[in-house]
């Protein structure tokens, strides 16, 4: 931090120096926690854009080592008139839940208080659990920083016990252009019965996540179990094996494969053009391959918007990461 940083934990100064260039209006709090240099400016940028667009109170805590002292200012500070404020916070030399404190006394009042929390883990070291007495809603991300299933395998042991703490996964909300295209495996009338015949799912991904939250969703739809580790069971109680291979660019899906007991529905990726998905289906079923348009992923967009998405833990995600546990751990 520079030298004209104010002390980190006097919230005095701190306050003084919001109310000197204090906005218009307030619609919400968005809490954003950092914990490595390397994502630093890629998260602020996203979580500035945000601000941007909708009047708030960004409070940045940055707990990379050597990170101390405080800064506020304005989004724009070329715009006096801008609405929303931002305060950056370097808590590296604060107990977790000192910092926590620390954000909850700056906060807004009266005005919902989102957790942004882009740091690796969500364990009981950090201080993750603290905001949820404030925070009305949490964005977590179980495949910014780790390819494997750490994360998102933690965020269901704490979904598990705190079932009122509203949650949003930007690897979950990656997916959707894939549950459409997965759709189309089966858009003609006659095959919707194979749904039913499923005996394998296999997906390569990047990233755990995306593999384990997609398998997930497919789950919730066509009524199967998490039954053990990378097997789910249909609603007559068949096995249903889960194969998934951890290859390619991170936070993507790049491959889905569904076998029944007569053809094999595919879906890749092009390997020259990775914004289409080649979809075709090989056995009795057999079908010529079909191009569909990958659509782009916006980060800055989808933290938007699970900041402002209302209500509780969306029911489908919900489902989904309630199995993730057993997919894991069997």
């Amino acid at each position: 931090m520079t030298q004209h940083a104010l002390p980190t934990a006097d919230l005095e100064v701190i306050r003084a120096e919001l109310a000197r260039a204090k906005p218009l209006m307030t619609t919400m709090n968005l809490v954003v926690w950092i914990d490595s240099e390397h994502k630093r400016d890629w998260v602020i940028e996203r979580a500035t854009k945000v601000s941007e667009k909708h009047p708030s109170r960004t409070i940045i805590l940055d707990s990379t080592p050597g990170r101390t002292g405080a800064h506020v200012r304005p989004i724009d500070a070329d715009d006096p008139t801008h609405q929303s404020s931002f305060i950056d916070i370097g808590v590296a030399d604060m107990a977790p839940w000192d910092a926590c404190e620390l954000a909850t006394s700056l906060a807004a009042p009266d005005v919902p208080t989102v957790l942004w929390w882009s740091a690796d883990s969500i364990n009981e070291d950090t201080a993750f659990r603290c905001f949820f007495d404030n925070a009305t809603a949490a964005v977590v991300d179980s495949s910014l920083g780790v390819q494997d299933a750490s994360t998102i395998a933690e965020l269901s042991e704490f979904y598990a016990q705190h079932r009122s703490v509203a949650l949003r996964d930007l690897a979950w909300m990656r997916l959707h252009p894939w549950q459409d295209i997965i759709a189309h495996f089966f858009d003609d009338p006659a095959l919707r019965e194979e749904l039913f015949s499923i005996q394998k799912l296999r997906i390569v991904s990047g990233s755990d996540a995306e593999a384990l939250y997609l398998s997930g969703w497919l789950a919730s739809r066509l009524g199967w179990n998490a039954t053990a580790h990378d097997e789910f069971s249909d609603r007559n109680g068949n096995r249903i094996a889960f194969d998934h291979e951890r290859s390619g660019q991170a936070r993507r899906v790049h491959s889905v494969a569904l076998t029944t007991a007569t053809s094999l529905y595919q879906g890749d990726v092009d390997k020259t053009d990775p914004s289409v998905v080649r979809v075709w289906v090989e056995g009795q079923n057999a079908r010529d391959m079909r191009i569909f348009p990958l659509q782009a992923v916006d980060n800055a967009s989808l933290i938007e918007q699970a900041a402002l998405e209302g209500g509780g833990t969306d029911e489908i995600f919900e489902t989904a990461l309630r199995m993730v546990q057993t997919l894991i751990d069997g």
